[in-house]
């Protein structure tokens, strides 16, 4: 005879687990990273970048390709000197929406789906918002792209097993 008053457990599935934990590491890294070069900004250390890869640029001849690379390297760089503050401020705030919304999916909940992805989205176009569309933007994008669409993809996968 069974007992009426049990309540059934859900069971989280461990590939569920895994991504959980995986995106806990990447968002806990992503987070820290951000909020100590929010604390550690200063635009003489960008400065001093920016003067490295002009002695770079202007050491021998190069295709165009690398000198195209290195200018839009150069605009990024100064972007961040006039924007710092604000963009790592801005990642760092993806950072938890996305640590949070992996906790609720640890926790079985539907929302955190969506905040997840939100957040992966949104940290994509934080670079582009401001410092445009140059090469080393739209690689950056396409790179971290690929990983954020994997694992929303991955995640969609566990998407039934997810509660309201």
């Amino acid at each position: 005879m069974e007992n009426p008053f049990s309540v059934e457990k859900t069971v989280r599935p461990t590939f569920l687990t895994v991504l959980c934990i995986l995106t806990f590491v990447g968002s806990g890294w992503g987070l820290i990273n951000n909020l100590f070069q929010l604390v550690m900004f200063t635009p003489e250390r960008l400065v001093a970048q920016i003067q490295q890869i002009t002695n770079m640029a202007g050491a021998e001849a190069q295709p165009s390709w690398v000198s195209s690379i290195m200018s839009s390297s150069l605009e990024v760089l100064q972007t961040t000197i006039m924007h710092g503050k604000a963009i790592y401020s801005l990642s760092a705030l993806c950072a938890v929406i996305s640590l949070i919304g992996a906790f609720m999916m640890y926790k079985l909940k539907r929302n955190g789906f969506y905040l997840y992805a939100i957040a992966q989205i949104g940290q994509l176009f934080i670079l582009p918002i401001y410092s445009g569309w140059n090469s080393v933007v739209l690689i950056s994008m396409a790179m971290s792209g690929f990983l954020a669409l994997v694992f929303i993809i991955l995640y969609g996968l566990n998407y039934s097993k997810l509660k309201y």
